[in-house]
């Protein structure tokens, strides 16, 4: 091998040292130092130069690159699902894809910066920012792509703009006289004023301007006559008093026109209302007088009325109400110690005629008074009568908790039978069965504590330490030791020692081997 010198040779029956292996492993090291060692530079003594690189420990790498002498070129080969793949090669003058339309140079979030060519560039499409792929270049702009996917040439586009231009007449028409046109070629367009109107042309522009002898304009002070203005399509602003004409303006209105055809100024309005005012009386108020449900009032000074309220009736700072104590037609309410005929009630249906309707009364007394005179005395009733205070045991008796307005409150343990235990899954979520619940029975303390206090599961990412095996003496490293031991430990160190040189002899032939 270059760069390595054998260092001893060993015979059939010589006594094998460690010396001797030491001698021969230093100089492997020595041939393969980074610095020192072998170069593989072409000559005999550095070995030959390096045709191959590629992926590290395999005999046929896929990700390689390869210097093929014969054609002078160098290979680029990529891993393609488990195919050793040639994506491009350089040679004299060019690198070259070996697939047409296959390889990319960059990608939309990975660019290089900046390009410089010298030659021409050939393209399927050109895209410039966010804008169409450009994907020719217009020579003809008479039929052109019905995308924004083409960019024309400065020649196309004077030879379109003047096949327009050239030969072409330009239309117009005025008020009267019909339509006109002109030869851009060979003729001009004259441009003259009318009635009030003239016209001065400089550096390519026509001006107009208005004869004021002739026609009003915005600024000019001049004088309209016999012309009429509609207000209501304009405005008219600035009138001051010199404008209106006599009569219009009225100074003194204890005395006006019957039609509404003057307007009133404001001194004349101010004089009209102030001698109105002045005949209305003045002064304070001498007495307030407190009328039927009132009190108050007072003859200086300020005065208070207030309302007086009566039985079931209050006066608020607001408002008036009725409390409690009054009966209304539409409220719920009980009444107490009233007197009346029965026929005279009225329920949804009309008026109660007869001992028949079905109406429920609540009175505080013990005596129910029907309109034919019957009486029924509740007091007397000692059995069938349950009352919100009583206490009573019914017998045969179905309540129905889901009934509209039904409820069962404050059960208690003792109110349970025995006979009559909960189904678990009526617990919590309901996730837990009567079973799974039955096996909490036998604990003695916590179970979540009793849990975390135990090993850890067992698996790839929690693995039991060696040293909880046997009495705890071997630990991780040591244990690791007996990876890839196939047979029996014991019985090889008792054959290796058995025949030591032959082993070592063998050992150090096959190191060479692999070293050579």
């Amino acid at each position: 091998m270059a760069g390595y010198i054998r260092q001893s040779s060993i015979n059939d029956g010589d006594t094998v040292t460690a010396s001797l292996f030491n001698n021969e492993y230093n100089q492997l090291l020595a041939a393969f130092n980074a610095t020192s060692g072998h170069k593989h530079d072409g000559t005999a003594a550095e070995g030959p130069v390096i045709a191959l690189i590629g992926d590290s420990g395999l005999t046929t790498p896929l990700n390689k690159i390869q210097i093929d002498t014969p054609n002078d070129e160098i290979g680029f080969h990529i891993d393609v699902s488990g195919t050793s793949t040639e994506q491009f090669k350089l040679l004299d003058g060019g690198i070259i894809p070996i697939t047409n339309n296959d390889i990319d140079l960059g990608t939309s979030s990975l660019q290089f910066k900046d390009a410089f060519f010298d030659g021409t560039v050939t393209l399927d499409g050109l895209v410039i920012g966010s804008a169409t792929s450009i994907t020719d270049v217009d020579t003809d702009l008479t039929s052109v792509s019905a995308s924004d996917d083409t960019v024309a040439s400065a020649k196309a586009i004077k030879t379109y703009v003047d096949s327009q231009v050239t030969a072409s007449d330009l239309d117009f028409s005025g008020d009267t006289g019909g339509s006109q046109s002109i030869d851009l070629d060979s003729q001009s367009l004259t441009l003259t004023g009318g009635t009030g109107i003239d016209t001065t042309g400089s550096a390519q522009a026509m001006t107009f301007a208005i004869d004021t002898a002739v026609v009003v304009d915005k600024t000019t002070a001049q004088t309209l006559t016999n012309k009429t203005i509609d207000l209501d399509n304009n405005t008219l602003s600035n009138i001051e008093v010199d404008n209106l004409k006599a009569g219009v303006l009225d100074t003194d209105i204890t005395s006006v026109s019957a039609s509404d055809d003057t307007l009133a100024s404001s001194k004349a309005i101010k004089s009209y209302v102030d001698t109105q005012v002045a005949t209305i009386p003045v002064g304070d108020i001498t007495s307030v007088v407190a009328g039927a449900g009132m009190t108050g009032g007072g003859t200086s000074g300020d005065v208070t009325l207030d309302v007086v309220g009566g039985t079931g009736i209050t006066a608020n700072a607001n408002n008036i109400t009725i409390d409690a104590t009054v009966a209304t037609l539409d409220g719920s309410q009980t009444l107490t110690n009233k007197s009346g005929n029965i026929s005279q009630w009225t329920n949804d249906a009309g008026y109660l005629t007869a001992e028949t309707d079905n109406q429920t009364l609540s009175f505080s007394t013990p005596t129910l008074t029907i309109s034919n005179g019957n009486n029924v005395n509740l007091s007397t009733l000692t059995t069938g009568l349950i009352t919100a205070s009583s206490t009573d045991t019914f017998t045969n008796k179905t309540i129905d908790a889901d009934g509209t307005g039904n409820s069962i409150t404050n059960i208690e343990d003792a109110n349970i039978k025995a006979a009559a235990a909960i189904d678990a899954t009526k617990i919590a979520d309901g996730s837990v069965t009567s079973a799974e619940f039955q096996y909490i029975n036998t604990l003695s303390s916590n179970a979540q504590t009793q849990i975390d206090s135990k090993q850890a599961t067992i698996d790839s990412s929690a693995r039991l330490n060696a040293n909880l095996v046997g009495d705890g003496s071997v630990d991780n490293t040591e244990f690791g030791y007996i990876n890839g031991v196939t047979s029996a430990i014991q019985t090889q160190i008792n054959t290796a020692n058995a025949d030591i040189a032959t082993k070592a002899s063998a050992g150090f032939a096959v190191a060479m081997a692999i070293a050579l």
